[in-house]
């Protein structure tokens, strides 16, 4: 199955902005929403390539309006409130974005473009967590989410599969593992060390790198093979299907922060930071994507010192980029 006419929805955003990238590159035609006045930063470079269409997706209208432009043949669902952190500060916000959200781009599809196949991009935060010998988590593990995020997203997954089943819509869900890379916000772990540190490489702050819980051991997946995830079940799998996206492979955040600091060319002192451990922390999640590698032949290109050097050539064009003070 091919497409040709794509629509992302939070296309100026950490993945989204990579998956227009790779798909502008492969001559798709490309539209997508941003919130109304939102940065187009990160799509900057593609804006010759793109439509967009500034749209909330918690607006039924504005929405079902974008859609019926784009006519897309494919929709890849990535606007959300993606922040746990967020979540637990909103969490009846994050669940009107989540699944209200969702709800109102599968009736956008039903009415303006029945025919398009939507990739609903989850999270491997409704699985929970899971005890040590449980891991790497397969997708026949019961959710149990921990925190408002991953329960918003529990509950999209559900809206999702009922328009699937009951009114025809072509779908597949994917709940990706942790995705690190260029552009992605410091409000996340990688790039808080990564912009932290390079402020303090060129002496704009303190040799002092705040830290929270250094114990958990994540699964990261560079972006860019996390994208290319996105495009490959878009184009091999079945509708009502649900896939993991991971790399199988765990790492401690301890030991994420070391290969950091073995690139940076100055000496701090590590902080533990008690407002940025969480109350839900999950000590250990990795995933086992043996079924979606079996089904797309999907491969990792990009090894953890790859993406760590995009973040830090990003992060240091953006000092670059500002104004000291």
């Amino acid at each position: 199955m091919s497409f040709s006419r794509a629509f992302i929805t939070g296309i100026g955003g950490f993945a989204g902005s990579h998956l227009a990238e790779a798909l502008i590159r492969e001559q798709n035609r490309v539209e997508g929403t941003v919130l109304p006045g939102e940065s187009t930063e990160n799509i900057g470079h593609l804006l010759p390539h793109l439509t967009l269409h500034p749209t909330d997706i918690r607006s039924r209208g504005s929405l079902a309006e974008a859609v019926r432009k784009a006519q897309p043949d494919v929709v890849y669902h990535l606007a959300a409130t993606s922040s746990v952190s967020e979540g637990e500060r909103d969490p009846a916000g994050t669940m009107e974005v989540n699944v209200t959200g969702t709800l109102h781009l599968l009736e956008a599809i039903r009415a303006e473009a029945a025919g398009a196949r939507l990739v609903y991009v989850s999270s491997s935060e409704v699985y929970g967590k899971v005890l040590p010998e449980e891991n790497p988590v397969g997708e026949d593990r019961p959710e149990a989410p921990v925190h408002a995020y991953g329960l918003s997203k529990v509950l999209a997954e559900r809206v999702v599969r009922f328009y699937q089943r009951c009114h025809g819509i072509s779908a597949v869900i994917l709940r990706p593992f942790n995705h690190i890379g260029p552009r992605q916000s410091d409000q996340f772990v990688c790039p808080s060390f990564v912009k932290q540190l390079v402020w303090i490489e060129c002496g704009r702050a303190e040799p002092v790198l705040h830290v929270g819980n250094l114990d958990p051991v994540r699964d990261f997946t560079d972006v860019r093979d996390m994208v290319k995830a996105y495009r490959l079940a878009a184009e091999h799998c079945k509708s009502g299907s649900l896939y993991n996206v991971a790399s199988g492979e765990g790492v401690s955040i301890a030991d994420l922060l070391g290969e950091i600091l073995s690139l940076i060319n100055a000496s701090v002192e590590v902080r533990q930071d008690p407002d940025r451990v969480r109350k839900t922390e999950i000590p250990l999640l990795t995933g086992n994507a043996a079924a979606f590698r079996q089904t797309t032949g999907w491969q990792r290109q990009f090894e953890l010192r790859d993406s760590l050097k995009g973040m830090l050539a990003y992060w240091r064009q953006q000092a670059a980029d500002q104004p000291a003070g």
